[in-house]
């Protein structure tokens, strides 16, 4: 099996560095992964870090850096077993600091834009298109968002300032642009984030855009987007992947 996609890619991403956020407890889907750590959790008889890595590696990425605290040994374990063809390197976090307080440390390991994406998401776009988008609108951050459709399965009352009913939508739909968990980040911005503290990637956005920084957002089809987060999100996903 191919692994990587054409020369011309390799040659763009072979150098971009890739963060997977695997350090979390995985709450939402116990028991198992009072068992198992959650990027380890079993989809197509491989486990869903596996696929996160391949999305990133058929561009071309080549360079992984991986965050643990949770379960950590048995993560470990797994990657020295794997015979894997790329590059894999542990950040290791003595106490849980969030989706990017981990990142802070270990800033001086990012010379250009990087991914990150959580050990919980799998999403199959273009990313060396991603990366171009990023790149060619000076975003400072750029995050990855997924159209969600909802529809009410009721009618929807529509009153006055009075009280007095004006009318009945049956079953009104509804769509918004989803944060999916996958992000480009330039690596300065790592500067706003608190030492030794949990801080979560929806706190630095904040901070970007009171400081007047650029924050970019790349739309993706629902249907690209596989989410194992939860219990019902990973049924989902093993009837759709």
């Amino acid at each position: 099996k191919k692994i990587f996609g054409d020369k011309k890619k390799i040659s763009f991403l072979r150098k971009v560095k890739t963060v997977i956020m695997a350090g979390g407890k995985g709450t939402r889907l116990k028991p198992f992964t009072q068992i198992l750590p959650k990027p380890l959790i079993p989809l197509r008889e491989r486990p869903v870090i596996e696929h996160i890595i391949e999305s990133f590696a058929k561009f071309g990425v080549r360079n992984f850096l991986i965050t643990i605290n949770y379960k950590s040994r048995i993560i470990k374990s797994f990657f020295e077993e794997a015979n894997l063809k790329y590059s894999i390197k542990f950040l290791e976090e003595t106490k849980p600091l969030g989706t990017v307080g981990g990142l802070k440390k270990h800033s001086d390991k990012f010379n250009e834009p990087f991914f990150v994406t959580n050990c919980d998401t799998i999403i199959n776009l273009d990313y060396e298109d991603l990366y171009k988008f990023h790149k060619k609108n000076n975003n400072d951050i750029t995050l990855v968002a997924s159209t969600k459709d909802f529809e009410i399965p009721y009618g929807v009352c529509e009153l006055n300032k009075k009280g007095t009913l004006l009318k009945i939508k049956e079953k009104p739909k509804f769509n918004f642009l989803t944060n999916t968990g996958l992000y480009v980040l330039n690596p300065k911005i790592l500067n706003l984030v608190p030492k030794n503290k949990s801080f979560q990637m929806t706190q630095l956005i904040e901070v970007l855009r009171k400081n007047k920084r650029k924050v970019g957002v790349y739309p993706v089809e629902d249907k690209l987007w596989f989410d194992i987060g939860q219990w019902s999100q990973y049924r989902d996903t093993i009837n759709r992947f």
